[in-house]
């Protein structure tokens, strides 16, 4: 899963960015600087230590989320358009956005805007996101207007009403809807054919505040939950500046100090359970002395669809798929005592994989 970071300049993306990939990118007027930060982190799942205690693989290997620290505008032009050129194309290549949104004070770091209002914030970054899918349909129109002269009647009239339905789309985005709050009818799906609209995306916003905010953390994730809201949407209050200190840590270390300070899970778990929640996905596991892997699908994917994840030879050669689900097979205590007590059980090809199962693929190429 890709997910890019969005916000305004010196909102604390990139340090949101290091908490959640225990990165060491400097922080800073990020737009200043040329390239885009990447980075990977894994996703927490609970089930991968009990398999491997049973398995002892070689190696563990849990989902990965790939986070994009997408440049803002250069100072001096924080005016300008959040989302264009470049910084549309990598939210185009995007499986969902994170909107970091700035509600900490920090005097030798002022807000572009000249004062803290998180909600103004919201909404100005959430309608630049609503112009670039506006832009980008101006562009497709234009293209069509420009293929007219010269076609024949029947493809100018099909032009001609792609026209007509993308102006529409149009009006709902300058009124405010994304087109992640519904779902497109057939004729808009072919005027939009050779266009990605961003506002499709799964939306999930940060609330980054200060560490002695943490106490109103349940009020504010209230409020900004009311703020948040339709399909493909999910928020949470997070103490960047802490997380990002804590990520530097051993696991261990941030354990023990987060028990101490009494902050309670990682904020940016809970980030990646809303990516998970708000985009449809959900893990597989697969087993074995090599290795115990967590794979990481779209919910609803048929068994021989799902074992493409693992290797597209075993996709193309798929014979059937010995499934057990992961709480079964631990009361069994293995794959033998599972098979023995009727848990670990055989599927075909459009057997839709559940979160948590336990798959063996068997294939022939």
């Amino acid at each position: 899963m890709r997910v890019s970071l969005i916000g305004l300049p010196r909102s604390g993306k990139t340090t949101i960015f290091n908490a959640a990939t225990r990165g060491k990118v400097a922080v800073g007027d990020f737009g200043s600087r040329a390239g885009t930060n990447v980075g990977v982190a894994r996703v927490p799942d609970a089930r991968l230590a009990p398999l491997a205690d049973m398995f002892k693989p070689e190696r563990v290997v849990p989902a990965e989320i790939t986070y994009v620290d997408t440049p803002g505008p250069p100072p001096g032009q924080e005016a300008a358009p959040l989302f264009s050129g470049e910084a549309v194309t990598l939210l185009q290549k995007a499986d969902a956005i994170l909107h970091v949104v700035r509600d900490f004070d920090n005097p030798a770091a002022p807000h572009p805007k000249g004062s803290v209002d998180p909600w103004r914030d919201l909404d100005a970054v959430g309608f630049d996101l609503l112009f670039a899918d506006i832009a980008l349909i101006d562009k497709r129109i234009q293209r069509i207007t420009e293929g007219l002269r010269g076609a024949k009647a029947a493809d100018r009239d099909a032009s001609l009403r792609d026209v007509e339905v993308l102006k529409a789309i149009q009006a709902e985005l300058e009124a405010g809807t994304p087109m992640r709050a519904r779902s497109l009818a057939d004729p808009e799906r072919r005027a939009l054919r050779d266009t990605f609209l961003v506002s499709t995306l799964p939306y999930l916003v940060a609330l980054n505040v200060d560490e002695a905010d943490l106490p109103r953390t349940a009020e504010l994730e209230t409020d900004l939950a009311g703020r948040v809201t339709g399909p493909k949407t999910g928020s949470a209050v997070i103490a960047g500046k802490l997380e990002m200190e804590l990520g530097q840590m051993s696991e261990g270390e941030e354990a023990e100090f987060r028990a101490s300070l009494g902050a309670g899970e990682p904020g940016l778990q809970r980030i990646i359970r809303m990516c998970y929640q708000s985009a449809g996905l959900i893990s597989f596991l697969t087993v074995g002395p090599d290795e115990v892997r967590a794979w990481t699908i779209t919910d609803g994917m048929p068994a021989q669809k799902a074992a493409g994840r693992v290797h597209s030879d075993i996709e193309r050669g798929f014979i059937r798929a010995e499934v057990a689900a992961y709480d079964d097979l631990v009361r069994a205590g293995g794959l033998v005592e599972a098979k023995k007590a009727g848990v670990l059980r055989s599927e075909g090809r459009d057997y839709i994989v559940r979160d948590g199962d336990v798959i063996n693929f068997l294939f022939s190429v």
